[in-house]
């Protein structure tokens, strides 16, 4: 019982971390030593109560009294490990969403920074008194060029898919496709005659179009809008957005403010 005793309060006494210890699984590693040196004492137990018998002795009541505390103690520190071991799941599950995005997850973050990323372009170091060349986001193609670069950052296959849409005054084009993850990436900039009106139908249509895609399970339109001449950004996103196991669509217009 003394040993118990010390032991808890010299060792458990104490849980801070990193203070005491040096983590929540220092201290889980620590109680679980406990746990097994307090299981050591079994045998001791067994046999005292055994030999006591065989000699037809009493058996004296500190011994019951002190294994019955080994044995709630026990118990106690087990329920611990477990609620801590629990805990520390789950905490693992956060870190390994926050720190292994999904791949829709990365998407999104390329196209949320890609106003910021052509903004920063604009700004190139001088030489000869001159600004360095710089990509120049002026139509479609531009958007296209700087998205499959960012693109690059995360996936190995990225192919163009080539393909005339069929509403009028469209040209071909072209869509990336994320063969090995299922998804395709629709690019459009507005411009004078291409607002919300136009886009919407476009949408709709593109989206019917790759539903039928044997290789297209997810479909992400993004739009770029640098002169906000879509006045209903939200409506439109909550307009195509499809989120089921067969075929998914999202939307993304960018900047929205």
């Amino acid at each position: 019982m003394r040993e118990i005793t010390h032991i808890i309060g010299d060792v458990f006494g104490d849980l801070s971390i990193p203070e005491k210890f040096s983590s929540s699984e220092d201290l889980i590693t620590q109680a679980k030593t406990f746990i097994d040196h307090l299981k050591s004492f079994e045998s001791y137990f067994i046999e005292s109560v055994e030999k006591l018998n065989s000699a037809s002795k009493s058996i004296p009541v500190p011994i019951p009294t002190i294994d019955g505390n080994r044995k709630r103690t026990i118990e106690v520190f087990e329920k611990f490990v477990n609620l801590a071991e629990t805990e520390s799941n789950l905490r693992e599950e956060v870190l390994t969403k926050i720190y292994n995005p999904t791949e829709l997850e990365k998407i999104e973050n390329l196209l949320k920074k890609f106003h910021s990323v052509a903004n920063q372009l604009k700004s190139r170091r001088k030489e000869d008194g001159k600004p360095r060349e710089t990509i120049l986001i002026k139509d479609e193609y531009d958007v296209q060029d700087l998205i499959h670069g960012l693109l690059k950052i995360h996936f190995d296959d990225i192919r163009a898919e080539e393909w005339k849409p069929s509403y009028a005054g469209s040209s071909k084009r072209s869509d990336f496709l994320l063969k090995n993850e299922q998804i395709v990436i629709e690019i459009k900039k507005t411009r004078i005659n291409l607002k919300d009106k136009q886009i919407g139908e476009q949408l709709i249509i593109d989206k019917a179009n790759y539903r039928k895609h044997s290789d297209c399970k997810t479909l992400i339109c993004f739009v770029y809008d640098p002169e906000l001449r879509i006045k209903n950004p939200i409506g439109i996103i909550n307009d195509l957005k499809v989120v089921s196991t067969d075929f998914t669509t999202l939307v993304y217009i960018l900047p929205n403010e």
